[in-house]
């Protein structure tokens, strides 16, 4: 066996461990969940592998989606703690005002690195309420056997959804995401993609689902034929998405946010991010804590350039789509 043959046999037989490892994960977290009266439903990863991708082909991944409701979050979170697991945020000090759909949460495997679990409460760009899109994505799911149980997972047509909203939120850049959609438009049926259309509309993320499947020609031909409205804005946001100044998230949370306690939040989290962020960005504070209220001082009287930078792209945006 020559050398680089030896390498790609011995990276092989790593991903495959690793894969395992993860489905081990996702089956541990699951049977926890549920002896806690947690439903939980797979999004993605070993799913999309046994569903979509056919023998012989390999779909790698690297962290397990759960999606949860909205009213077990507080309890997921417990049990993953109870597990091992740690919120990625607080070791990292990252403050993600952006991220109302979910969170991810990582602990150390044995010999294949951090296991990270991402725990889903709604989809990106989608306004529905979690529990409308619980419900949504529930209804019908079906099961996969992994490490000898079966677990919940979407209908072919909640994960058709998922493929071309998770391609709207990453773009062309996110390779594996949209060989995912290019697999699943080729083939899935037409009525496949129809409940997923019946889908996107029930969670209000008709926009996402619709800009999503135009990033391919034949997903422009398929939201053709299921009659999906243009979407001009944002298209223009998806193409212009690695150009997007600082702010631009908060914005958007602060748009997708249900209530004035979701939107306080919002603003607590922009003006008053974390200790550990405001290290990590400012790196002159150092451990010094007494040089914290300098960098919130400077972080605050920032904050309006920051914010007239995101409003200006979003009227971009907005002129875009007419």
């Amino acid at each position: 066996m020559s050398r680089p043959e030896l390498d790609e046999f011995l990276a092989r037989a790593r991903e495959l461990r690793r894969r395992e490892e993860l489905d081990r994960a996702a089956t541990t977290a699951v049977a926890e969940f549920e002896s806690k009266g947690i439903e939980a439903l797979l999004l993605k990863g070993p799913v999309l592998a046994r569903r979509l991708y056919t023998e012989g082909e390999t779909r790698s991944y690297w962290d397990i989606d759960l999606l949860v409701q909205p009213r077990d979050i507080a309890a997921a979170r417990e049990t993953l703690n109870n597990l091992g697991y740690t919120k990625v945020d607080e070791v990292l000090g990252i403050d993600d005002v952006g991220a109302l759909h979910g969170e991810a949460w990582a602990r150390q495997a044995e010999d294949t690195g951090p296991l990270c679990i991402d725990l889903h409460w709604r989809l990106s760009r989608c306004d529905a309420p979690g529990d409308v899109v619980w419900r949504a994505l529930r209804e019908d799911h079906g099961r996969i056997e992994l490490h000898g149980r079966a677990v919940p997972v979407p209908a072919d047509a909640g994960l058709a959804l998922h493929l071309a909203i998770h391609a709207a939120q990453h773009g062309l850049e996110d390779t594996k995401a949209i060989a995912d959609l290019r697999r699943g438009i080729e083939r899935w049926s037409l009525e496949v993609w129809r409940s997923a259309a019946r889908l996107a509309e029930q969670v209000e993320g008709e926009a996402p689902f619709a800009a999503g499947l135009r990033l391919l020609p034949a997903g422009a031909e398929l939201a053709g034929q299921l009659n999906l409205p243009p979407t001009p804005q944002l298209d223009w946001e998806i193409q212009h998405r690695e150009s997007r100044p600082r702010g631009t998230f908060h914005l958007q949370a602060w748009a997708e946010a249900n209530g004035f306690r979701e939107r306080l939040g919002v603003l607590r989290r922009a003006l008053f991010p974390t200790p550990q962020w405001l290290r990590y960005h400012y790196r002159w504070v150092g451990h010094r804590s007494w040089l914290l209220p300098v960098a919130y001082a400077r972080h605050i009287a920032r904050a309006p350039l920051w914010a007239g930078r995101a409003m200006r792209f979003r009227r971009q945006a907005r002129r875009a789509g007419g």
